[in-house]
């Protein structure tokens, strides 16, 4: 190995530190359910209008991804990583109103935003300075350190609201993301990493949309039962007769699962391909929500929550790698981009439609139904794709 080699290949290492610590801090986004109770209080609002802050944030986060190919080629990545760090900031100004449209313009809007863009291109990152052999553990690491973050920062922020009060604990804990963001920025500026701003090719685009089609149906109808369970974790454990802090232990576990899950099927991914560990989880996801349906123990319960948790994880953390696979590395952003709107439009479907069909028939025997449904045919729709690496002999 030459001095040049190892100067790229240490620039490289430096890159990906930075998009891990973009990503953990960004995951943050979904420590919401901390600021629930806070929020409320503050602004005087139920809990419908409290989640709307949650929900707007999902869909700018969903926005931040799906035009992130544009921000890619029109702005230095320098410039990108500044932005992240400056929008939670000015979010506060907002927020700090103690208004619930404070909350939906700071939290939903900015924070929403800041949160999509990280991670959007730190896996637009990660790819460009990792080589193909190894990209599903690196794109999986960066969506684990995502779901890690989510963890951590849900133990953290009611840490500091403890300590220093709603308002200033919420000041310091977005305070913190940003000087993360920072240390993240200084990082990738030493890596000297330069990425390409590549266009898009205009006759490739007739052959990859019914890849596109395809891969966004197989996402959406893959996480619709992840992020149904994952959001009524608590009133399922509840309904069966579980204690208030078992579900509470059981979202912490299950989003740690989650990203555990992600590392494993990143690893998974290199050794196999994509198709087959896709194929894989899609049949233990459908047995595991089948069984879901048919537990009558509270300890059962716990673990298919925590199966079905992680199984999401994996499917989110295998996704990117994808996408890359079936259309290669300068269309990647681009589609993932497109593809990645079925996990917002999951994102608000899946918790609405089982609350709803919950108030029907006041159990989750029809939700669960349904999303073992949809999971199966996310498995024949994987099936029915044509799975060939560009740019590989695999």
């Amino acid at each position: 190995m030459n001095a040049q080699d190892i100067i790229n290949k240490k620039g490289r290492v430096l890159a990906l530190i930075a998009c891990l610590l973009i990503t953990f801090v960004m995951g943050s986004i979904h420590a919401f359910s901390t600021l629930i109770e806070g929020i409320e209080l503050q602004t005087n609002v139920g809990r419908m209008s409290s989640s709307l802050i949650y929900s707007t944030a999902l869909v700018n986060g969903t926005l931040a991804v799906y035009v992130g190919h544009i921000l890619y080629r029109k702005f230095s990545t320098v410039k990108l990583i500044s932005l992240m760090a400056i929008l939670p900031i000015i979010g506060l100004f907002f927020s700090n109103s103690g208004t619930l449209i404070g909350w939906l313009i700071g939290y939903g809007i900015f924070f929403g935003f800041s949160s999509g863009v990280g991670y959007g291109l730190s896996l637009h990152i990660a790819s460009s300075v990792t080589d193909k052999n190894k990209l599903g553990f690196t794109l999986g690491l960066v969506t684990a350190s995502y779901a890690f973050g989510a963890v951590i920062f849900s133990v953290f922020f009611p840490i500091f609201f403890n300590y220093f009060g709603f308002e200033n604990g919420y000041m310091i804990g977005i305070g913190s993301i940003s000087i993360v963001v920072i240390i993240a920025l200084f990082l990738f500026m030493s890596s000297r990493v330069k990425l390409k701003k590549g266009e898009v090719i205009s006759n490739k685009k007739n052959s990859t949309s019914p890849k596109i089609l395809k891969l966004w149906f197989g996402y959406f109808l893959g996480v619709f039962a992840g992020l149904m369970t994952i959001a009524h974790a608590v009133p399922l454990i509840i309904s069966f007769g579980g204690s208030v802090g078992l579900s509470i232990t059981a979202i912490s576990i299950m989003s740690l699962g989650s990203g555990i899950a992600g590392l494993c099927a990143g690893w998974l991914v290199d050794q196999f391909g994509c198709k087959r560990p896709l194929l894989v989880i899609l049949i233990i996801n459908s047995i595991a929500i089948f069984s879901l349906a048919m537990m009558t123990s509270v300890s059962l319960l716990f673990i298919l929550l925590v199966l079905i948790a992680s199984l999401y994880g994996a499917i989110i953390a295998i996704y990117p790698t994808l996408v890359n696979h079936l259309v290669g590395n300068d269309l990647s952003a681009k589609v993932y981009g497109k593809v990645f709107t079925a996990w917002g439009a999951a994102g608000l479907l899946a918790p609405s439609l089982a609350g709803w069909l919950f108030d029907q028939y006041n159990n989750y025997n029809a939700s669960l139904l349904f999303s073992l449904i949809l999971s199966i045919i996310a498995g024949l729709v994987i099936w029915n794709i044509k799975y060939d690496v560009i740019g590989s002999k695999q």
